[in-house]
């Protein structure tokens, strides 16, 4: 997910929206603190979060929004995370806000959040929410949470079936790590997929799958840290003529330096490994 310009409605500058922000802090009554300093109510908070998710969604900055939503945790902890979850739980909540309660929860994820997401990702719940619990769901590192995802493979829903194919995929599971040649075919023209695919492929994997990450480091319409990520994953486990041919064009044709020096570094590896080879 690219970082895109600052989320803002119409053609308001980033400095008057700040101002706004600060304004709206400013005139708002404000929770004492035991040390004598004042912090902005959670609700003040909160509405600064929710207005990002009426705005559209192609000028939002995630990152500025991500900011807002860790405030709001750190400074009040599982209320903030209740009201968070909320969002995520009502039914009648836009899609984009739901994506964006995911983004806010994920780096506070517990385990224990198994028994409130479990219900949310069943058939009898919209599509956005469910596919949006599953994306907090597989971080989970519990067997419940693959028993579950493997129940939901044949699911009506496409989109629920590409969050838990790729799941299983992440987790090493035959079921997702089968499906990963079909899955990419169907994505040709959904860049977003693509990359969710290839950062779904295990280490123990990647070699398996070179052949998405050439096509990958190639790919202008993917972002550059997945191009980079797949130019390192062909340093790392390139070994043949076709390799060091796709590093050699890109190399050939990219006009960022940067990725140049990656590009060099792996057909380094990859020339020093077809040298090594028996069948050199």
């Amino acid at each position: 997910m690219t970082i895109k310009n600052y989320f803002l409605r119409g053609n308001t500058s980033p400095l008057v929206f700040m101002l706004i922000v600060t304004t709206f802090f400013s005139c708002t009554p404000r929770e004492k603190q035991t040390d004598g300093q004042t912090k902005p109510s959670l609700n003040d908070l909160y509405q600064v979060w929710y207005t990002q998710t009426t705005l559209q969604k192609e000028n939002i900055d995630y990152q500025t929004t991500l900011t807002i939503s860790s405030q709001m945790i750190n400074l009040y902890g599982e209320e903030a995370i209740n009201k968070i979850l909320g969002v995520l739980e009502n039914q009648q909540e836009k899609p984009l806000a739901k994506y964006l309660a995911v983004m806010a929860l994920t780096p506070y994820l517990k385990e224990e959040w198994f028994e409130r997401l479990h219900p949310l990702t069943e058939p009898d719940k919209e599509v956005n929410t469910r596919v949006c619990a599953l994306a907090l769901l597989s971080l989970i590192p519990k067997p419940e949470v693959t028993d579950h995802l493997k129940k939901l493979i044949n699911d009506t829903e496409e989109r629920v079936r590409f969050e838990v194919l790729t799941a299983l995929a992440k987790r090493d599971e035959p079921e997702g790590i089968q499906q990963i040649q079909s899955l990419w075919d169907s994505a040709k023209d959904s860049p977003d997929r693509r990359e969710h695919i290839l950062l779904s492929i295990p280490p123990s994997k990647v070699s398996h799958f070179l052949h998405l990450f050439r096509a990958s480091a190639q790919d202008d319409n993917l972002s550059l840290t997945i191009r980079r990520e797949s130019i390192m994953q062909l340093g790392r486990y390139g070994k043949d003529k076709e390799d060091a041919d796709t590093l050699k064009h890109i190399l050939d044709t990219e006009i960022d330096n940067s990725i140049k020096e990656l590009v060099q570094s792996a057909l380094d590896a990859v020339n020093a490994r077809m040298q090594n080879s028996p069948n050199s």
